[in-house]
């Protein structure tokens, strides 16, 4: 089971990495220019993506998050791969809790981001999070 749970971890977050990758070569997929890109997965009034040297680290630090579980499978009971995998468990849920306070709505208040946010961004985030809350535990089966 842990091994299942570490391969979903991993497939999704490379895939969010993967995305950010591709905007830090300058993609604007899955819209059409940047700006519409912009207000769809930054949402703070900004018409401009980051630059693409934010994106690209942003990829790797999600590339590596992703790989984590792969790399600790058989390890993950210890308690300092435990610790780091509670650590981005955190990561993940605090993030996934912002979406939904006022503070946050009010800094990220473009549409479509506002909405995406709420269906979507958090939701995802928060499902991450109890992932590797999850894989951390030590109560899946090896």
């Amino acid at each position: 089971m842990r091994e299942l749970l570490a391969f979903l971890l991993f497939a999704v977050v490379f895939a969010l990495s993967f995305v950010h990758f591709q905007w830090s070569r300058g993609s604007h997929w899955p819209e059409e220019s940047e700006t519409a890109l912009a207000r769809a997965v930054i949402g703070d009034g900004r018409r401009r993506m980051p630059p693409r040297f934010a994106c690209l680290a942003l990829s790797i630090v999600l590339a590596m998050v992703a790989l984590w579980p792969l790399c600790v499978v058989d390890r993950a009971t210890e308690l300092s791969m435990r610790q780091v995998s509670m650590v981005i468990a955190g990561t993940f849920v605090a993030r996934g809790i912002a979406g939904y306070t006022p503070r946050w709505r009010g800094y990220f208040y473009d549409q479509p981001f506002t909405t995406r946010d709420k269906r979507y961004y958090s939701p995802l985030c928060l499902l991450l999070g109890l992932g590797y809350a999850a894989f951390a535990s030590g109560e899946l089966g090896a």
